[in-house]
């Protein structure tokens, strides 16, 4: 079992994914709806259950769409009119796919996704963020349904070319050709088995290929036969390629799965931590890789999901190469009992990053440090330059005797600040080398943005 902050396991696996050798499965607990990232089977209960007359619970946990399902049959309701009315439901609401399922678009290494969700959340993802809102080509899309024609990838994983997404479990439409509960799902794997044969290429792919499953959410024993259909070989036999699990939390997991997995089955990896955690994490650590490398994508940032900039907290705009000093920075800060906001943690993947950059520094934050560095002085172009440009702009309406705009220097750069916005180069500087905060600088920024915090602006 690995943890989030395994730097081995996260260098292995982003290598075996350049390398074309992991495909991802997407389950319904890796699908988020709105810039808000909420998850989307929830969402979809909420709106699903009054339309097919089932009353949900005043307080506690939303039903699972399986339980309102089973509640609405219980009653004696005609068993196709669901599938009708989900249909419906998502052809009204055309949810708009979260952060993470864009995040998760970014990885262009991932060139074949397969999903056991019915929805086009995925599909719209995809088409947003790396087609520019095209629709994908009717022929990247399909999907597999006992009473449909058996549609089978075009050709094998490593000769595709562009983005295919296929829907294991089926895919939506007004008549009940996907899994919307358990019974329809234990049917669709049987008959899945028995039809492999017609599906020769998807077959053979998830039988040579390593698996990355995140958000399946199926019970233990659906997620081992699930795994036992798709390698086509006793899970314990399985030698030649890694399989890996994003599920939950540890304590989330039944214990038979953390010991069948985590213990005797050492090929197969189970990640506890969120869907949606991992896959910031991946998409994260994906894109710094490949901006190091090439460029291809270093204007996207990404990072673990978190709530955006509040009123009153500290902005600090730094280069990326100094990112270890402004962490230090930022620790610093807080053991001072500052609020920091840090654009790392904070920025959710795939949010309109430029525009909550700009509210961040023109409207909501209390101070701005800038961190100066060899780098900020020497580079000509960069974001952190509009950053500051941003900064010193806000100055104008604020009283000249009121501080905001903070220039740290964090090595041996010269003071002229000849970099910094013109505005603000005669502004004292203060040396912090490495971002450690000494000399009562710490505390004067607390008491500074406690003031501000209930002092109107």
């Amino acid at each position: 079992m690995h943890q989030i902050s395994d730097e081995t396991f996260w260098t292995d696996l982003l290598s075996y994914i350049e390398d074309g050798k992991v495909i991802p499965v997407i389950g319904k607990g890796a699908l988020t709806v709105g810039d808000d990232d909420q998850p989307f089977e929830p969402w979809l209960v909420r709106k699903l259950a009054p339309k097919i007359g089932v009353e949900l619970p005043q307080d506690g946990p939303t039903p699972t769409l399986n339980e309102i399902i089973i509640k609405y049959l219980v009653a004696n309701g005609e068993a196709n009119l669901p599938y009708l009315r989900l249909h419906q439901l998502l052809e009204q609401e055309k949810p708009k796919p979260g952060p993470t399922l864009r995040a998760l678009a970014w990885i262009t290494d991932f060139r074949l996704f397969l999903t056991t969700s019915f929805d086009p959340l995925l599909q719209r993802a995809i088409e947003d963020e790396r087609l520019g809102g095209q629709p994908l080509l009717p022929e990247s899309i399909g999907a597999f349904s006992p009473k449909a024609k058996t549609v089978d990838l075009p050709s094998r994983f490593a000769e595709l070319r562009g983005t295919h997404i296929h829907h294991l479990l089926g895919r939506v439409s007004s008549q009940p050709n996907y899994v919307l509960w358990e019974e329809d799902a234990l049917e669709f794997m049987c008959e899945f088995q028995r039809r492999l044969r017609d599906i020769d290429n998807l077959a053979r792919d998830l039988h040579e290929y390593s698996l990355l499953v995140l958000g399946l959410h199926f019970s233990d024993w659906q997620a081992r036969f699930f795994l036992r259909i798709a390698k086509q070989r006793r899970l314990s036999e399985i030698r030649d390629h890694f399989q890996y699990l994003a599920e939950g939390p540890v304590d989330s997991l039944p214990p038979s799965m953390v010991l069948f997995f985590g213990g005797f089955l050492k090929t197969v990896t189970v990640i506890p931590t969120t869907p949606a955690a991992f896959i910031a994490e991946l998409a994260h650590r994906w894109v710094a890789r490949h901006s190091q490398i090439d460029g291809s994508v270093d204007k996207k940032i990404v990072a673990l999901p978190s709530e955006r900039i509040a009123d009153g907290d500290i902005f600090l705009s730094y280069a990326r190469e100094d990112e270890t000093a402004a962490l230090q920075l930022k620790g610093g800060l807080e053991k001072a009992g500052c609020r920091v906001w840090f654009d790392r943690e904070r920025l959710k993947p795939g949010v309109r990053w430029h525009a909550h950059l700009e509210d961040a520094v023109k409207r909501r934050c209390s101070l701005f440090v800038s961190l100066v560095s060899h780098t900020t002085e020497t580079v000509s172009e960069a974001y952190y330059h509009l950053e500051r440009r941003w900064a010193a702009e806000r100055l104008d309406r604020i009283v000249e005797d009121r501080e905001f705009y903070f220039p740290v220097i964090i090595d041996d750069s010269p003071i002229a600040l000849a970099h910094e916005p013109r505005a603000v180069r005669q502004f004292q500087a203060t040396c912090l080398p490495g971002g450690i905060v000494v000399n009562g600088f710490g505390e004067h920024l607390c008491a500074l943005q406690q003031h501000r915090l209930v002092t109107p602006r």
